[in-house]
């Protein structure tokens, strides 16, 4: 006797699952993405004090890494600067917010894996071991210490700066200073707030939890947040900025008016607040409070908060 043919429902549910099997097989290029174009922004007032340089990391397995360094012109430079992109991010561009640091950093960056020339595939395992070799990489070839590194990162490039944080201390190295942009607690988190991805939670193999690396952290911290984001709720960096002060971070919370989640890396408010605040980053509120008044306001968690508007 023929068997019944499954109804539309049955079909429905297999071909979802189907899907979440294909997304779940694939997730390193989907939450790294591509680079559609380099997206290039106001080079700030000392780029003519500066010089690019485009380098290359060679990483096991043949993978080789698309980067630039710019260096001060005339001086070498006494701190280094290790940015990590967003999502689709093709950090040619890093360059332009080079003009807005001090005269004593050099700014190093790399495509993650896939993204521009990078070769390999992306994965968080991958990219955090990428960032650690581009961190012991950059050092040695300026010849600093490893007390001279600060760390930068936007959006999913927080999560690997914060990763990269909490190894560095672990082993008795913390970075000088970590600069947040649009941080979020986890992309498991993220996951959880919509239902369609909901089911992928469980299935994520790279988490980027920041929450648990930001408990043992103690350095100067910046963290930039848009008005307006929808892609990183306003409660999960929050959520982060209570962690890393309880863990003994000074911490400088800053809004940047006018920006989106997308926009505000590049904003020239934005650019400049992280170059006024890496001009002593010892102080987590020297730097910002200089840009303007700072402003205590309660939603943006416990304890005090310097808030630029």
């Amino acid at each position: 006797m023929p068997s019944s043919p499954l109804p539309p429902w049955a079909w429905a549910v297999l071909a979802w699952a189907l899907l979440l099997a294909a997304v779940a097989a694939a997730q390193g290029k989907l939450l790294f993405g591509r680079t559609w174009r380099i997206r290039r922004t106001d080079p700030g007032p000392a780029a003519s004090r500066r010089t690019v340089q485009a380098v290359w990391l060679s990483r096991p397995g043949g993978v080789r890494l698309q980067g630039w360094l710019t260096l001060p012109a005339g001086a070498a430079p006494r701190r280094l600067v290790l940015w990590f992109g967003g999502r689709n991010e093709h950090v040619a561009w890093t360059p332009d917010l080079a003009g807005w640091l001090p005269d004593d950093c050099a700014l190093l960056a790399f495509n993650y894996r896939s993204l521009g020339g990078s070769t390999g595939w992306p994965s968080e395992a991958a990219c955090v071991g990428d960032a650690e070799a581009a961190a012991a990489w950059g050092l040695g070839r300026l010849q600093l210490p490893p007390s001279a590194l600060l760390l930068a990162g936007r959006s999913l490039g927080s999560g690997i700066a914060l990763q990269l944080a909490a190894r560095r201390g672990a082993a008795g190295e913390p970075p000088a200073g970590l600069v947040l942009i649009t941080p979020f607690r986890s992309l498991r988190a993220l996951l959880r707030r919509s239902p369609l991805l909901l089911p992928l939670a469980p299935l994520l193999r790279s988490t980027l939890d920041s929450e648990a690396a930001a408990r043992g952290l103690c350095c100067p911290v910046l963290v930039l947040l848009a008005e307006r984001d929808r892609q990183v709720p306003r409660r999960h960096s929050l959520r982060l900025v209570r962690v890393l002060r309880e863990a003994g971070c000074a911490v400088t919370l800053s809004e940047v008016v006018g920006t989106t989640h997308r926009s505000l890396a590049r904003t020239v408010e934005a650019m400049a607040r992280v170059g006024q605040w890496a001009t002593g980053p010892g102080d987590g509120r020297a730097g910002v409070a200089r840009l303007g008044q700072a402003l205590s306001r309660p939603e943006f968690g416990e304890g005090p908060a310097d808030v630029v508007r």
